[in-house]
């Protein structure tokens, strides 16, 4: 077999491999138990360890050279190391969280103290950390393996088809009755579609990247010159065939997203349609008037939708299930764990025995509140300040990448403008909820987020050199 076309073989087999473990993330609860997660982690890490022998062997390119992605590695990089040195055991007692030398005083010389760390709970963080890991793993395949044109469009095609299956699946149990997540019986948000997930708010977020995609690709296959001056008949086919499947798909995922009854989910989803249309403009894939219209239309018709037939959604936005007095204690509470540990944070994972330190009376509610409902305070009380500046530096960098192959690219612009848009949803309803602490969520973004970035480059372009040596101020030496 001639050397391009075993490695095009390659590649292509371990992107479909790749595409395999994120579309098949939801099916097991969101891939939210421990099990999922880390069946999703070993996987990753396969992959990720057989392309880095393919590469070695010259059997695989490295597509997208590594000078172009320190902007996002160097930070991720950092967390994962701030991670793992809040999680390790052999630090001095000093940089221990105080609760473990109380721990020690209470077992007194006869019980036995588990040998204490800066964070409040060592393993969480070290599942945390595979779970950082496994996303970091399907970014890099995601840029490597998503450079080529059709392997980027194969990847938004699938995601939108897998999309629209997990939403018929949901639609099929809320209409028939069934209380059932698979197999079992529902726990939790009877009445609600939750589709594959146990939390009808994570669902809405993926429904939501779901929908962005289907009407990515809508636009995307609408007949680049428009309607006049061609032939009808191939106008239509264009139309029925390339645009039509992914509006009614688009309708499907909308329907899903509503009947979710979830508000900060449809208002996130909202924000990425609109972000999405006017990307799509500034990108010259849609005329920049018709990403207006479109954008104001999905505003009116989300409107006219909800105020028409959702009914149990609008009243959750006039009369919230979880209190406003509530969820302003809850991110009050969470503060003040932050102010306390400012700077070093109380480990990765750690935010419900966090939460138990600094709980009072004003949660009147006796729920179990193992996330902050917002991921930005949950991500600074675990990390810490400077790192969680670290890590949503890293994602912020990545999106600036797309941001600029939207501006510099002159085709392809659709796959940076999906991941502005997929960051627009998840970082609008992660303001309000935890569906990035799904590992299907993230998983996904991971994907989207990495072919956008992939695809931000024009082939054309050189990349960027390193630095020359320093001169030592001599002349060259012969021999």
């Amino acid at each position: 077999m001639p050397a391009d076309r075993q490695n095009l073989s390659t590649s292509n087999l371990l992107f479909r491999l790749l595409l395999t473990l994120v579309l098949l993330a939801p099916l097991p609860f969101g891939a939210a138990r421990d099990w999922a997660a880390a069946l999703m982690a070993v996987t990753a890490g396969l992959l990720l360890g057989a392309w880095g022998i393919s590469a070695a062997l010259g059997r695989i390119r490295v597509t997208v050279p590594l000078s172009r992605l320190w902007p996002v590695a160097v930070p991720y990089a950092a967390v994962l190391l701030w991670g793992a040195v809040q999680s390790a055991s052999w630090l001095p007692d000093g940089w221990h969280h105080p609760l473990w030398a109380e721990a020690a005083l209470a077992l007194g010389s006869d019980g036995v103290a588990a040998p204490g760390a800066m964070s409040l709970d060592p393993r969480a963080g070290w599942t945390g950390l595979m779970r950082l890991l496994s996303y970091a793993g399907i970014f890099f395949l995601a840029v490597q393996l998503g450079r080529g044109r059709g392997r980027a469009r194969l990847a938004l095609v699938a995601f939108a088809w897998a999309g629209i299956a997990y939403a018929l699946y949901g639609l099929i149990v809320y209409f028939s009755g069934f209380e059932t997540i698979l197999w079992m019986e529902k726990w939790a948000y009877r009445g609600q579609l939750t589709a594959t997930f146990v939390n009808r708010n994570s669902y809405g977020a993926y429904a939501g990247l779901g929908l962005c995609c289907c009407l990515a690709l809508f636009a995307h296959a609408l007949p680049a010159g428009g309607l006049r001056r061609r032939d009808p008949r191939i106008v239509a086919e264009e139309l029925l065939l390339g645009a039509l499947p992914y509006l009614i798909g688009a309708g499907i995922l909308a329907t899903a997203l509503m009947l979710t009854h979830s508000r900060g989910a449809f208002l996130a989803a909202i924000l990425g349609v609109i972000v999405l249309m006017t990307a799509l403009g500034a990108g010259r894939v849609v005329k920049a008037r018709r990403a207006v219209t479109a954008a104001f239309a999905v505003v009116m018709l989300g409107a006219g939708i909800l105020i028409g037939g959702d009914e149990v959604t609008l009243e959750r936005l006039a009369g919230p299930e979880l209190r406003a007095d509530d969820r302003t204690e809850l991110f009050r509470l969470t503060t003040e764990a932050i102010i306390a540990s400012p700077w070093t944070g109380q480990g990765l994972g750690s935010f419900e025995p966090a939460l138990r330190i600094y709980r009072d009376t004003s949660l009147g509610r006796q729920l179990r509140y193992d996330h902050a409902h917002n991921m930005y305070l949950e991500t600074a009380l675990e990390f810490g300040l400077p790192g969680a500046a670290a890590l949503l530096g890293a994602i912020a960098a990545a999106l600036a990448i797309c941001m600029r192959g939207l501006r510099k690219r002159r085709r392809d612009q659709i796959y940076p403008a999906l991941a502005i848009a997929a960051g627009a949803v998840l970082g609008a309803h992660n303001m309000v909820d935890f569906s990035l602490a799904m590992p299907a969520v993230a998983a996904s973004f991971a994907l989207l987020l990495g072919i956008g970035y992939a695809q931000s480059w024009s082939t054309s372009e050189p990349p960027p050199q390193p630095p020359p040596p320093p001169s030592d101020g001599g002349g060259a030496s012969g021999s």
